[in-house]
């Protein structure tokens, strides 16, 4: 009697959960920039006009910027149904090496940068190797590094600031691109997203999920413009911060390689059904192996990011509760908690989101801890917005 062969899905397979993503994410970012921007015409009359201005839409951009690096990494794990809670600690500790390394030992910046990205990666792989050779869940694992990674933080500088780090590596955060470079850069930028933007919509066709007419199509090409249209007159200002520069580099590498790598493919076939990856011949364990290890490389530039920004590293407080306002930004811009659905772009917008509250209530004077019920107020719209469009492809799939 002969065994029956096993069924394996075919490697073709593997863009499902990349035509889910396309199919499921153009609506929700759009509404998402639309609420973003109710919310900014709210605040431009209830602050008279001071908060869209170049100068406050800049502090903005920098205020956010620390949460949107770390937003970034978060996207890549909650896609595979992993969590990160150590990412506050994981900078904290990135932070004062950098700053032990440049203050106590004067050393050259340039090395102290290449350590403190080499700690991120290492802190990255030894909860990666937790994860997927120990079968620790994502969660207890990080959980104990936002303890250890805390703790060793305080051990190393007594719980003392080490301060001030050297100009070369403050000017990270201080620093602007001049207007007119900051100008070339922009248009540079809008010419590659609409390219990016007409490929994706040739993609989508091949895919079989070709846009709804024409009107559709356009606004996607005609929104990155008017976007560049609106960031040129914010860099009129002072130009671009060096620190939004590599939010915006960081961001995308990111979005090119889950969008436009077998990297990135892996990634969402593992978060939308791990046992159908593995059996597409994915090495499901190395791959989030793998994002770890990306994870870690973000401990690295985030916490050099912030202690540039802040000028040192202090131990107790820095990156407090940063992991909640990374994974909070990361689910406001779609990225689903079930795994297998999210953006980096639409992460950024999340942060944007919650950085615009607390930009606009603190123009408004209101206390900080009505910014906090309102960000978690948004918090709690967005996985309910999440729950309800995922009950909804359920019962279209159930149907059909």
């Amino acid at each position: 009697m002969e065994t029956p062969a096993l069924a394996v899905v075919p490697p073709a397979d593997l863009r499902s959960p990349l035509r889910r993503v396309l199919a499921s994410t153009s609506l929700r970012n759009s509404t998402l920039l639309l609420v973003i921007g109710v919310v900014w015409l709210f605040f431009y009359f209830f602050t008279d006009g001071s908060f869209l201005t170049p100068r406050n839409l800049v502090l903005l951009a920098l205020q956010t910027s620390i949460v949107s690096l770390a937003a970034i990494s978060a996207v890549m794990l909650i896609v595979t149904r992993n969590f990160d809670l150590s990412v506050g600690s994981a900078v904290a500790l990135v932070g004062v090496i950098v700053a032990l390394l440049t203050v106590r030992f004067d050393v050259a910046a340039p090395i102290a940068v290449l350590a403190a990205l080499a700690a991120g990666v290492l802190m990255g792989a030894w909860q990666g190797w937790w994860v997927t050779r120990m079968g620790v869940s994502s969660f207890i694992v990080t959980l104990a590094g936002m303890l250890y990674f805390r703790g060793i933080s305080m051990i190393a500088t007594n719980g003392a600031t080490v301060a001030p780090v050297p100009d070369s590596l403050s000017g990270l955060a201080t620093g602007f691109l001049s207007p007119l470079a900051s100008s070339v850069l922009i248009g540079v930028c809008v010419a590659l997203y609409c390219v990016l933007n007409l490929a994706e919509m040739r993609r989508a066709r091949t895919l079989g999920l070709a846009d709804n007419g024409a009107s559709r199509q356009a606004a996607r090409l005609v929104a990155p413009i008017l976007a560049g249209a609106a960031a040129l007159w914010i860099v009129s200002w002072q130009g671009v911060p060096y620190l939004v520069l590599l939010v915006a580099v960081c961001a995308s590498v990111a979005e090119i390689a889950m969008r436009s790598t077998r990297y990135g493919v892996r990634l969402y076939a593992i978060g939308g059904n791990p046992e159908a990856a593995r059996l597409s011949g994915i090495d499901v364990q190395r791959a989030i192996f793998q994002n770890f290890l990306v994870a870690g490389l973000g401990y690295g530039i985030t916490g050099i990011a912030l202690t540039a920004r802040v000028s040192g590293a202090v131990a107790g407080s820095a990156g407090l509760f940063l992991e909640l306002d990374a994974i909070a930004a990361a689910i406001i811009g779609g990225t689903s908690l079930a795994g297998g659905k999210g953006r980096v772009l639409g992460a950024l917008a999340g942060a944007l989101l919650m950085g615009s509250l607390n930009n606009g209530m603190s123009l408004m004077n209101v206390p900080t801890f009505y910014q906090d019920t309102a960000r978690g107020v948004v918090l709690l719209l967005a996985v309910a917005i999440d729950q309800m469009s995922r009950k909804r492809i359920l019962q279209r799939t159930a149907t059909t």
